[in-house]
């Protein structure tokens, strides 16, 4: 498993005072049950449903009261109730509208629980559903494919993190940070590329997970397109964005197509809202990793 750096974001959630159910968002693959794994090493008591699974979504359509709703999940998970610390982790929430709207009342019936849902389509599910959330009953956090800080660490290159961070950046760091740089980019940071990569050392054996990845999102275009036509324009978008990276983006024409601004608008506007542009290397936090390291070799070299 590798360190996230929103595990420590989900420990500082872990002791708000006023904490409400957290909704970890996120493109599929980019690590967000890993990460709460990783988190929940910190309680005493770990109870996890996949709501994919048909015996776990069936118990939201009970419509339990919130303590009944608690019981059932831990006799599904054939264990006792115990004293200290316990985290509800509810994967792939997207998949059943009551166990979304069943988080307000973990907000106002069950406090001492911690609670955290993961799931990605989310406006879709609005859409198509009319599924009512929460407003106010709950808070959310955003999950990227990994920093290149994340990248350093996982691919251990914790010596080159030390002088990452250091300001100014040492002159006989460059070259090397430069090199681990252009590899993160190459690669990208998707957990399983990454978990390959650090396996085998050999960045054509990549192909097939990228190729796996990319099948997968495109099979989620009839998901979240809201009618035929724009299966196609959707599809178009996301076969096109990682060659647009770095460039100014026109809506129209984009990826040398056919396709009208208002059309290629939509497609890559529903796309960034259900997260996928963030991993097809265009997000801008990754932007941000490149322009920062640039802005810092050029200070220090100059």
């Amino acid at each position: 498993m590798f360190s996230r750096n929103i595990v420590q974001e989900l420990r500082q959630w872990a002791v708000k005072k006023d904490r409400k159910p957290l909704i970890l968002r996120g493109a599929r693959q980019v690590g967000k049950t890993t990460a709460v794994e990783i988190f929940s090493k910190d309680f005493d008591q770990y109870l996890y449903l996949n709501l994919e699974k048909k015996e776990a979504a069936e118990i939201f359509n009970y419509n339990l009261s919130t303590e009944d709703l608690i019981q059932a999940i831990y006799l599904s998970k054939n264990i006792s109730p115990s004293k200290g610390k316990t985290l509800l982790f509810i994967d792939e929430i997207q998949n059943s509208p009551k166990a979304i709207a069943q988080m307000r009342y973990f907000y106002e019936s069950a406090k001492e629980l911690h609670v955290i849902a993961a799931g990605s389509l989310f406006e879709v599910m609005a859409r198509d559903s009319h599924t009512s959330f929460p407003v106010g009953r709950v808070e959310y956090m955003f999950m990227y494919p990994l920093m290149f800080e994340e990248f350093l660490v996982a691919t251990g290159e914790e010596q080159a993190l030390k002088y990452f961070n250091s300001i100014p950046l040492p002159e006989f760091s460059f070259s090397k940070l430069h090199k681990l740089f252009h590899k993160y980019v190459l690669i990208g940071g998707m957990p399983e590329v990454v978990k390959a990569y650090i396996e085998k050392k050999d960045i054509t054996s990549l192909t097939p997970i990228y190729q796996g990845l990319l099948t997968s999102y495109l099979d989620d275009v009839s998901k979240y397109a809201r009618n035929k036509t724009m299966v196609q324009v959707i599809r178009h978008a996301i076969e096109s964005a990682p060659l647009e990276a770095g460039r100014r983006i026109k809506f129209h024409g984009f990826g040398n197509s056919n396709y009208r601004s208002r059309e290629m608008g939509e497609a890559l506007r529903t796309l960034k809202s259900n997260a996928y542009l963030s991993s097809l290397s265009v997000n801008r936090n990754r932007a941000a990793d490149q322009t920062g390291f640039e802005e810092v070799t050029k200070t220090s070299i100059s």
